[in-house]
C-alpha cells in the first residue's frame, strides 16, 4: 500500500482502510513488499569534539558532526568506492548520521546485502536499513453513506462503558469529559504523525502549524520534499504510473487515496457543540490542541523520515533538521507500524535506532502511542504487535470490537510484557467472510477524492464503518493527553503506569465466542492480559488517577523540569547545553535538552491566549496507517 511504515487501521500504522465512501470490508489487507529507500550511515568520529560525545549507550538525536559538511562527504565518498558502492542522494540526518540512496526504492534484502558490505568499512560506525512502515489497511466497498451525519450518537466507542447494552469494549470517554468540567487544564499539544492533514469544517481552530517530513519528491504527491505545508495532497497511485516507472514504484500498491491522517484527526479532535459530524476525544480541550506532522506518501512512511518527524514534534532539533518546532509535543500518535519485535540491541539494527528515538522522547516527556497491527493477510492478528509498537517505553493499543472482544484483525500483545490496551476500533466483518459478529465500525471523516482533495464543504463526508488499530491509537493518545492537561509533571513511565492500571477487565461473557485468545487462535476471541494488553483503556479512571497525582503534587512544574537530566536506555546523563550547529545547518534553536519551559509557554501562547487555569484527540518491513 504505502511505502515505508504500514498503517494500521484496516485504515492508518495499524488501523483499517477505505476505498472511498465506506461499506463492507472486502477482505484482509494484500501482502507488502519489504522495501527499503537506502541506508542510515554513521562515519565514526574522528574529531575529539566527536570522541568525547561519541556513545551508542546513550545516543544523543541533537548531535552534530564538528567536522564541516565538505569534509563528511568526502569520507562517505571514500568509504563507498572501498567498498563498491554507489548513491545517489547524501544528507545529513539525526544522530550524527548521513542518509544514503538512489532516489529509489530497493527491497530490504538488497538493502541489507549493501548495509553489510559497508559495515566492513574501517571509517563506518554503523549502518541502518531506512525500511518504509506501511499502513495495515483493508479495503471496504461502498456501502450507503449518509454524509455530515451521525454524530456523537453513533460515536459509541466515546460513551459510557456498559456491557449490557454491548459496550463492554469502549473508551469510556463521555463520562471522563464529565469529571473535567469545572477543572482548571493546561494546553496539550499530541502531534499526528501520518498522511498528513485537510483540515474541515469540524477540525476549525484545532489544528496547529506542523511540517512535511516526506523527504522523497517522486513520492511526495506535492512537488517537494520537506516544507511547512502538512496539507495531505493525496497518497494515490495509478496502474499507468507504476507501468511508466516499475523500478521506481516496486512493491507499491496501485490505490486511490485514503486520508487516513485525516481519519485520525478527527478521531483526536474534532470539535463538540457545533452541530455538525462528530466528537474527538480532545472534545473537553479547548483551543489548538493537533499538531500535524507528514511522513507517509505514496507507498508509505520511510523509517528516517518517522524518527525524524517524531524528533521534531518533540521539539529537539538535531543535524540537517528544519526550523525548531514551537509548539512541542507531549503526545505523539503513530497509526503506522513495521515488522520487528524492537530486542536487537545490536548497534545498527532498526530496532536499536528506534530505542535510542524512544529514549530521546521520553527525556522529553514525551509519549508516543502506536498501533499493534492489523494482523497478516490471513485477516487475524498476529501473534505479537508491530514495530515501534513493540519498543519498550512505548504504549501499545490494539483492536477490540464494541462488545469487548479480541477484532478479528487485530494483532495480540502480552500486556504482562510490555505496556498495552485495548479499546473498540471496529470489526465489521470476520475472517470467514460470513459472521454476525461484527459491529457497525468507528465513524471518522474522510474525503471523497480519489486522488487530490475535494476541498468543498462537500468534499468531506463522516464514514461510519472503519475499522482497523489505526483508530485504536489515537483514542489511547487522546485520553493521555487528557491526563497530562490535569497534571503536566506526569513523566512518561507515570503516564504508563495511570494508563495501563487504570483499566477495566476484558469482558468474558459473548454468545457465539468462546475461544481464548492465544497463539493458534487470533481472529474473534476472548481477550486477556497476556493477549490483549493490561486492560480495556478506561479514560474515566485515568483522568480520576492524573487528578490524585495533581492534587497530591500541587504546582509541580510540567516534565521535563529545567536542569532535568536525559535518559537514554535507562542511563542517566548530565544536563547540557546544545550541541553546536556544524556547517550542516539545520534549525537552530534548542537541543534534545532544550525544550523544558520554553516550550510550554509557546504551546500557551498558541492557544489563543488561554491560561493554564483558566480552562472550566501490518506486518511487513515497511510501515502503513492503521484505521
Amino acid at each position: 500500500m504505502r511505502m515505508g511504515w504500514r498503517t494500521w487501521g484496516l485504515a492508518v500504522l495499524l488501523a483499517g482502510g477505505l476505498a472511498g465512501s465506506g461499506g463492507a470490508w472486502a477482505g484482509p489487507a494484500t501482502a507488502h513488499a519489504h522495501l527499503a529507500l537506502g541506508l542510515i550511515v554513521k562515519l565514526k568520529d574522528q574529531t575529539v569534539a566527536d570522541q568525547a560525545a561519541s556513545s551508542v549507550v546513550r545516543l544523543q538525536a541533537s548531535r552534530r558532526m564538528a567536522e564541516p559538511t565538505a569534509v563528511q562527504q568526502q569520507r562517505m565518498a571514500a568509504a563507498l568506492k572501498r567498498q563498491a558502492l554507489q548513491f545517489k542522494v547524501d544528507r545529513p540526518t539525526a544522530f550524527a548520521a548521513r542518509l544514503l540512496h538512489n532516489a529509489g526504492l530497493s527491497t530490504v534484502a538488497v538493502a541489507e546485502a549493501q548495509a553489510q558490505r559497508l559495515r566492513q568499512d574501517p571509517d563506518v560506525a554503523w549502518v541502518v536499513v531506512n525500511e518504509l512502515l506501511q499502513p495495515a489497511q483493508a479495503t471496504l466497498t461502498a456501502p450507503a453513506v449518509v454524509a455530515d451525519d451521525p454524530d456523537f450518537p453513533g460515536q459509541v466507542w466515546l460513551q459510557a462503558r456498559d456491557a449490557t447494552a454491548g459496550r463492554g469494549g469502549v473508551g469510556n470517554v463521555e463520562p471522563a469529559w464529565n469529571a473535567l468540567a469545572g477543572r482548571a487544564l493546561t494546553p496539550v499539544v499530541v502531534a499526528v504523525l501520518d498522511s498528513g492533514i485537510l483540515t474541515p469544517p469540524d477540525l476549525a481552530d484545532r489544528v496547529l502549524p506542523g511540517y512535511d517530513f516526506v523527504s522523497e519528491v517522486e513520492f511526495s504527491r506535492d512537488g517537494d520534499g520537506w516544507d511547512a505545508d502538512p496539507t495531505d495532497p493525496g497518497d494515490w497511485l495509478t496502474s499507468a504510473e507504476k507501468q511508466a516507472q516499475p523500478a521506481l514504484y516496486q512493491g507499491c500498491e496501485v490505490e486511490d487515496s485514503n486520508w487516513h491522517g485525516l481519519s485520525v484527526a478527527s478521531v483526536l479532535a474534532a470539535n463538540t457543540g457545533n452541530g455538525r459530524d462528530g466528537a474527538g476525544v480532545l472534545a473537553s480541550l479547548p483551543g489548538m490542541v493537533l499538531l500535524p506532522v507528514r511522513v507517509a506518501g505514496t507507498c508509505g512512511a520511510s523509517t528516517l523520515d518517522v524518527i525524524e518527524g517524531m524528533l521534531w514534534a518533540a521539539g529537539v532539533d538535531y543535524a540537517g533538521s528544519p526550523p525548531h518546532n514551537p509548539y512541542p509535543a507531549r503526545v505523539i500518535n503513530l497509526s503506522f507500524g513495521g515488522d520487528g519485535s524492537c530486542t536487537d540491541t545490536q548497534v545498527g539494527s532498526v530496532d536499536w535506532l528506534f530505542q535510542q528515538t524512544i529514549a530521546n522522547l521520553a527525556s522529553q516527556g514525551v509519549l508516543l502511542v502506536a498501533s499493534a497491527g492489523n494482523g497478516d493477510a490471513t485477516g487475524q492478528g498476529q501473534t505479537s504487535p508491530t514495530r515501534p509498537a513493540s519498543c519498550a517505553g512505548v504504549l501499545a493499543v490494539t483492536g477490540l470490537n464494541q462488545a469487548g472482544f479480541k477484532a478479528s484483525y487485530a494483532n495480540l500483545v502480552d500486556g504482562t510484557a510490555r505496556a498495552a490496551v485495548a479499546v473498540a476500533s471496529g470489526d465489521v466483518q470476520t475472517v470467514s467472510g460470513v459472521s454476525t459478529l461484527t459491529d457497525a465500525g468507528v465513524l471518522a471523516m474522510t474525503n471523497v477524492g480519489t486522488q487530490g482533495p475535494d476541498l468543498t464543504n462537500a468534499g468531506y463526508r463522516m464514514v461510519p464503518t472503519l475499522v482497523g488499530t489505526s483508530f485504536a491509537a489515537p483514542m489511547a493518545a487522546g485520553v493521555a493527553a487528557l491526563m497530562l492537561a490535569v497534571d503536566p509533571s506526569l513523566s512518561v513511565q507515570e503516564l504508563l503506569t495511570g494508563l495501563t492500571t487504570q483499566v477495566a477487565p476484558f469482558p468474558t461473557q459473548f454468545s457465539g465466542v468462546s475461544t481464548t485468545c492465544d497463539a493458534s487462535y487470533r481472529g474473534n476471541c476472548i481477550c486477556t492480559t497476556q493477549t490483549c494488553g493490561s486492560g480495556v483503556l478506561d479514560a474515566l479512571a485515568a483522568v480520576q488517577w492524573a487528578m490524585a497525582q495533581a492534587d497530591a503534587h500541587p504546582g509541580a512544574a510540567a516534565f521535563p523540569a529545567s536542569g532535568q537530566p536525559a535518559t537514554f536506555l535507562g542511563e542517566v546523563t548530565p544536563s547540557t547545553s546544545a550541541d553546536t550547529p556544524s556547517s550542516d545547518g539545520g534549525g537552530g534553536g534548542g537541543g534534545a535538552l532544550d525544550v523544558g519551559a520554553v516550550g510550554l509557554l509557546a504551546i500557551a501562547a498558541a492557544l489563543n491566549g488561554v491560561s493554564k487555569g483558566g480552562w472550566a484527540r501490518q506486518g511487513r518491513q515497511a510501515a502503513k496507517p492503521l484505521p
